[in-house]
């Protein structure tokens, strides 16, 4: 099995730009506070197993996310949404990431209590499409809101 690239399964969550633009961000910023599990994952056209998938955890607070496996924190960093694009942009910038560090692109889709992120790996384009075709350079996550 292919050994997945960190930054691969850590991208996350956040606000962006002016006006009308800043009310819708903050519009699906709100819905994705709180506590989400991943429901399935694919990588480069790799179904990553449910077992494997499923002990990843995302928390969002305000524009700063954690995604842990089980109860150890695996990445955080910052999020920034643009919601006038289609498909709806998110960028997400890891913690501790140098000052000409580049966010990781991608997109994001709200589907009822499910959050659909694709993200492209450092150095490749944004999506434009919720998949992750072989050789992409692309994950696609799907999350659920956690009951409480």
């Amino acid at each position: 099995m292919k050994r997945l690239p960190f930054l691969l399964i850590v991208p996350a969550l956040a606000l962006g730009a002016e006006g009308a633009k800043d009310e819708e961000a903050a519009k699906d910023l709100k819905k994705m506070q709180g506590d989400w599990v991943v429901v399935s994952m694919e990588v480069d056209g790799m179904r990553i197993p449910d077992d494997d998938a499923q002990a990843l955890f995302r928390t969002v607070k305000g524009d700063k996310y954690t995604v842990s496996r089980y109860r150890k924190t695996a990445g955080k960093g910052t999020i920034k949404l643009d919601a006038t694009k289609k498909p709806r942009a998110i960028d997400a910038l890891p913690a501790g990431a140098k000052g000409d560090a580049k966010a990781l692109l991608g997109i994001y889709e709200f589907e009822g209590d499910k959050l659909k992120l694709c993200f492209a790996r450092p150095g490749v384009a944004r999506p434009t499409e919720f998949s992750a075709k072989e050789d992409s350079g692309h994950t696609l996550t799907v999350w659920q809101r956690e009951k409480k």
